[in-house]
C-alpha cells in the first residue's frame, strides 16, 4: 500500500540528498531509530519510502535532536518533486519512457501547450501527479530539473545511455570544459547523443556561433532536442550513420568533441572509398580509428578536436598501427593525455584523450605532448587547463617527445611509453651502484644473524588434531564473520574506513590502526591477538597486533578464549598449514569451510617454540628477496655505467645520496 501518494517516493539515496547526511546515516535512522517510516514499494534491496512520511519524520527529528542540519532543505528548484512522483511509476514504465514523458512534459509547460494526456500503462490519478510536479516548477527551473531526472533514471539504470551520453558524467565534463576553453565558432559533435556534451559546454558560459550535432538514433536526438529547448539553446541536430555516409563534406568546425561508442564494426563497402579516410582504411573490426579520421576530416585550419578512444587504439598494430603512423607523420596528433579508469557510470577501463589538430607542414610541428593523467582524481577539471598552460602541469607526469621518435617507436602513444623515459645522471648511476653493493653486504649480514640464531628442531610431542569446529564447541575459540562494506552502514563513519579484506589478510597490508576509546564497545571491532582468517583462492591466517579493524566480506574472525591451551600467533600459523588445503573447494571461487581447518595441538611452550622458528624463515625469505632486489639494482647500474658514461670507481655520491640517506659532506659523514 502506498503512502502519501500526493509526495510521491524517494529512495535512500534519495532521502540523504533532502537531508544533506550521508547514505550511511540514513541507514542508521532506519535500524535504529523505530519511528523511520517502513518501505511502501519497490523490493527489499532497493526499498522506496513515502517522500510525505520522510519529510515529517526529519522535521520531528530535527526538532527533537535540536540537529538543523537534517531539517529537509527548502528553496529546492523541484528536481526532487519530479524524481519522487516519477517513482511511482518505477515498476511500470522504463527508463527511457520515463525520460520521454517526464521532457514531453516540462517542453509542454515551455510552451504553454497542451501536454500529454497519458502514456501506456500509466494510471491518469498517478500522471497527474507527475504533471503537477512539473507545473510547480518555475519556467527557468525546468532545464535543472528534467537534466536531474535524467542523472536519476541513468543512474538508476546501470548502462542506460552507454551509446547516447550520461547528463553530468565526468568524460561530458571534460569535453565541455575542452570545449570552453576555445570558445566561439563552430562547435561540432560527430556522436552528440543526447548532447550531453554540448549543452555542458553552453552552462560552462561558452557561446559558439553554431553549435552541429550528428547521431544516428534518433530517440537521443528527439532527447536532446527536448533539453535544447529547455535550456534556450539552438542545436542544429541531424540523424545520420556518421560511419556509413558523410552528409556534409563542407563541414568546418573550430572544435569537434567526440565521445563515440567504442569498438563498433564498419560496413566494408565504404571503408575503402571513403574520402574522410585519408590516414588509412580503418580495420572492420574497430571503428575508433575512423572517428579519428572523421573528426580531422571536418576540422578548421586552426580547429582543434578533442576525441576520447579507448586505451588500445594508442597501441594495437595492423591497420590501426598504420593509420597512427600516419597522423603522427602529419602532425595530426598534438597531445595525447592518458586518463583513469571508472569515468563513465558504464564501464570502468581507462580512456585516451586524442587532441587532433589538421595536417600540418612538417616544419610547423616536431613534438607531441604526452600527459599521463592515470593517478589524476579529477583530470574532468585539469585537463582543458593543462593544455592551454604550461605552467599548470608543473608536478603532471609529461613529456613532449619528437615526432622522429615517435614514428622510431612504431607509433605507440600510450603515454605511460614516454613519460617514464627518463635521462640518467652518470652520478645517479654510480650511486645506485655503490648503493646496491652496501645493501647486499648488510643483508648479507643479516642473513647470517638469522641463520645462527634459527633453531634446528628433532622433534615435538605428540599433536592432538583439533578441528576449529572443535576448538570453538570446547570453548576455546570465538567466532565471527566478516559483512559486506554496505552491510556496515551502521557503523560510525570513521570505522567504516577500517575494514580488513581478504586481500588484507592474504598479502598482508592490514593497517595498524589500534582501538579508539570513543568505540572500543562496538562489538563488531576486532581487539588485540584476534586472528583475521580467510579461505577465499587459498588459506591465509594473520594475527591483529592491535585491533581496530572491521572484517570484510570473506574474512573470518577468530578469537583465542582460553590462552593457557592456544596461542594466536600459533593458530595463525597452523591455520596456514598445507594439511589444510584439501579442504578447498568450488568451481569459480576455491574456498574452504572454516569450521574444517584443522589445527594440531602441541604444548604452549612448543608453541612458541615454532612461531620464532616461523618467524626466522620469513626473515630468511624477506632478506633473501631484498638482496635478490638489490643484485637486479646493481646489474641495471652496471649496464647503464656503460649507457650514461658513468665512472664506477670513484662517484660523486653528495649528488644522489642526498635523497636517499640524507645529505654527506666531503669527507663522506651525514
Amino acid at each position: 500500500m502506498i503512502h502519501n501518494r500526493d509526495e510521491g517516493l524517494v529512495s535512500p539515496s534519495d532521502i540523504a540528498d533532502i537531508a544533506g547526511v550521508s547514505r550511511g546515516a540514513v541507514s542508521n535512522w532506519r535500524k535504529r531509530t523505530q519511528t523511520f517510516p517502513a518501505p511502501v514499494a519497490g523490493t527489499p534491496s532497493k526499498p522506496l519510502f513515502s517522500r510525505g512520511e520522510v519529510t515529517e519524520w526529519l522535521e520531528r527529528h530535527a526538532s527533537k535532536t535540536k540537529n538543523e542540519s537534517v531539517r529537509p532543505r527548502a528553496g529546492e528548484s523541484g528536481e526532487m518533486d519530479v524524481w519522487s512522483a516519477l517513482n511511482l511509476l518505477r515498476d511500470r514504465l522504463s527508463a527511457d519512457d520515463a525520460a520521454e514523458l517526464v521532457l514531453s512534459l516540462a517542453v509542454a509547460r515551455k510552451n504553454e501547450s497542451e501536454s500529454p494526456t497519458g502514456v501506456p500503462n500509466v494510471d491518469e490519478k498517478t500522471l497527474s501527479l507527475v504533471k503537477q510536479a512539473v507545473e510547480r516548477i518555475a519556467i527557468s527551473d525546468l532545464g535543472a530539473a528534467a537534466d536531474f531526472a535524467l542523472e536519476r533514471l541513468a543512474r538508476s539504470q546501470g548502462k542506460l545511455g552507454a551509446n547516447s551520453g550520461f547528463v553530468g558524467s565526468r568524460t561530458t565534463t571534460l569535453l565541455a570544459n575542452l570545449a570552453a576553453a576555445r570558445p566561439g565558432g563552430v562547435l561540432y559533435d560527430p556522436a552528440c547523443g543526447i548532447a550531453a556534451a554540448l549543452l555542458e559546454t553552453v552552462r560552462l558560459g561558452a557561446r559558439p556561433d553554431r553549435m552541429i550535432g550528428h547521431d544516428i538514433d534518433r530517440r537521443a536526438l528527439q532527447v536532446a532536442a527536448q533539453r535544447a529547448t529547455l535550456h534556450d539553446v539552438d542545436l542544429e541536430l541531424t540523424p545520420t550513420d556518421v560511419l556509413a555516409e558523410d552528409i556534409d563534406p563542407g563541414l568546418r568546425a573550430d572544435v569537434v568533441v567526440l565521445e563515440p561508442p567504442f569498438g563498433l564494426r564498419l560496413d566494408a563497402s565504404r571503408r575503402l572509398t571513403d574520402a574522410r579516410f585519408d590516414f588509412g582504411a580503418p580495420p572492420r573490426s574497430s571503428a575508433d580509428t575512423a572517428w579519428l579520421q572523421h573528426a580531422v576530416a571536418h576540422l578548421a585550419d586552426d580547429g582543434r578536436a578533442y576525441v576520447l578512444s579507448p586505451a588500445g587504439t594508442l597501441f594495437r598494430g595492423g591497420e590501426e598501427g598504420r593509420i597512427r603512423t600516419e597522423l603522427v607523420k602529419r602532425g595530426c596528433v598534438e597531445a595525447i593525455v592518458g586518463l583513469p579508469g571508472k569515468l563513465l557510470p558504464h564501464t570502468s577501463i581507462p580512456l585516451a584523450l586524442w587532441v587532433l589538430r589538421r595536417p600540418v607542414r612538417e616544419s610547423a610541428t616536431e613534438h607531441i605532448l604526452f600527459i599521463d593523467a592515470s593517478e589524476t582524481v579529477a583530470p574532468e577539471q585539469e585537463v582543458a587547463v593543462w593544455l592551454t598552460d604550461a605552467s599548470a602541469r608543473e608536478g603532471i607526469p609529461q613529456v613532449e617527445v619528437a615526432i622522429t621518435d615517435v614514428l622510431a617507436a612504431e607509433s605507440v602513444l600510450t603515454p605511460q611509453r614516454w613519460v617514464d623515459r627518463t635521462e640518467r645522471e652518470p652520478s645517479d648511476v654510480a650511486y645506485a651502484y655503490q648503493h646496491g653493493w652496501s645493501a647486499i653486504t648488510e643483508t648479507v649480514s643479516k642473513l647470517q644473524n638469522v641463520l645462527q640464531s634459527f633453531e634446528h628442531f628433532a622433534s615435538f610431542s605428540k599433536s592432538r588434531v583439533m578441528t576449529v569446529g572443535e576448538l570453538i564447541d570446547q570453548g576455546v575459540l570465538d567466532m565471527r564473520m566478516g559483512r559486506p562494506k554496505d552491510r556496515y552502514q551502521d557503523a560510525p563513519a570513521q570505522l567504516r574506513e577500517r575494514l580488513a579484506t581478504a586481500a588484507d589478510v592474504r598479502d598482508d597490508t592490514l593497517r595498524e590502526v589500534g582501538i579508539d576509546g570513543e568505540y572500543a564497545d562496538y562489538p563488531e571491532l576486532t581487539t588485540e591477538g584476534d586472528v583475521l582468517v580467510t579461505t577465499m583462492n587459498t588459506i591465509r591466517a594473520r594475527v591483529d597486533d592491535v585491533g581496530g579493524h572491521l572484517p570484510s566480506t570473506g574474512v573470518y574472525r577468530l578469537r583465542v578464549r582460553d590462552r593457557d591451551v592456544l596461542s594466536p600467533g600459533y593458530l595463525a600459523i597452523a591455520l596456514s598449514g598445507s594439511w589444510n588445503e584439501r579442504f578447498q573447494g568450488g568451481t569459480t571461487i576455491q574456498r574452504a569451510s572454516i569450521k574444517d581447518l584443522e589445527v594440531p595441538l602441541v604444548p604452549l611452550a612448543e608453541q612458541r617454540d615454532l612461531q620464532l622458528a616461523v618467524l626466522s624463515i620469513q626473515l630468511l625469505h624477506e632478506h633473501s628477496a631484498h638482496l635478490a632486489r638489490e643484485a637486479s639494482t646493481v646489474g641495471s647500474a652496471l649496464l647503464d655505467a656503460v649507457r650514461y658514461n658513468a665512472n664506477l670507481a670513484n662517484p660523486d655520491l653528495s649528488v644522489g645520496q642526498t635523497d636517499h640517506d640524507g645529505p654527506v659532506d666531503s669527507e663522506g659523514a651525514k
